[in-house]
């Protein structure tokens, strides 16, 4: 009778755990890692495809955020389930090295001709000018509001497709050296470049698969970073990041 009445009490205290974590569901915490690859704006900002540089795309980055489980996706059913997301991203830091001859406008504003041209990859006329060695670190971190429809297609597995809006703020730093005497002063004469920070309005879209709780994400976040246009602000070197993470839900 005691064993009865213990395995009662056992199986009503699981029963009741059980109950309790269906009807918290709604609500989850999510968390990832990976890594990233940055989308460069171009060549001729902070690089030049002509000359020697090494400007690796690749870095470490991770999510944190919640999860509103508004509708339960049926089994085996082309009807979609609905979650919304906010989630942190930090998409980690790039570190460039390069090589630079002055701009074209460098130039043309005072009627020659010569400096870089992006559409060749080489100077005009072989006129190149001062080279300066650019020194260049940034990244960028987002907050995403995304909607999420998604399938469950059997075998606790689930796919989804989300995007939405996204703040973001990018970081972006170069030190340019003069290597010779001229335009820029004496050799070894450095500049300090800088991106002002700001948040700003961008998109995110990414794919999904967990099994379970443990599944990994796909996200892109389109990322173009204004600036004023004059020497207290420059143009940030990246205006995109990708991110594929391994993540768990709880």
């Amino acid at each position: 009778m005691k064993q009865n009445i213990t395995a009662l009490a056992v199986g009503a205290a699981l029963a009741l755990a059980s109950a309790n974590s269906s009807a918290q569901s709604w609500f989850q915490f999510e968390a990832g890692l990976g890594v990233t690859s940055a989308q460069k704006v171009g060549d001729g900002i902070y690089y030049s495809r002509g000359f020697s540089h090494d400007t690796p795309n690749g870095s470490y980055g991770g999510r944190v955020g919640v999860v509103v489980n508004l509708v339960d996706a049926p089994a085996r059913s082309f009807t979609p389930g609905v979650r919304l997301h906010v989630d942190y991203y930090n998409f980690g830091k790039v570190r460039w090295s390069s090589m630079n001859p002055q701009d074209e406008a460098d130039f043309t504003s005072i009627g020659q001709q010569g400096g870089y041209n992006v559409k060749t990859g080489t100077c005009i006329d072989n006129n190149c000018g001062v080279f300066r060695k650019f020194d260049s670190t940034g990244g960028i971190q987002a907050i995403a509001f995304t909607v999420e429809p998604y399938w469950n297609v059997g075998g606790a597995w689930q796919l989804g497709i989300e995007g939405g809006p996204a703040l973001f703020r990018s970081t972006w730093t170069s030190v340019a050296t003069a290597l010779s005497d001229g335009r820029f002063g004496p050799a070894g004469t450095q500049e300090a470049l800088q991106h002002q920070p700001k948040i700003q309005l961008g998109a995110i879209a990414g794919v999904d698969l967990f099994r379970g709780p443990v599944g990994m994400q796909v996200a892109y976040l389109y990322a173009p970073a204004a600036y004023r246009r004059d020497s207290s602000d420059v143009p940030a070197g990246i205006k995109g990041e990708l991110m594929l993470t391994l993540g768990y839900r709880f």
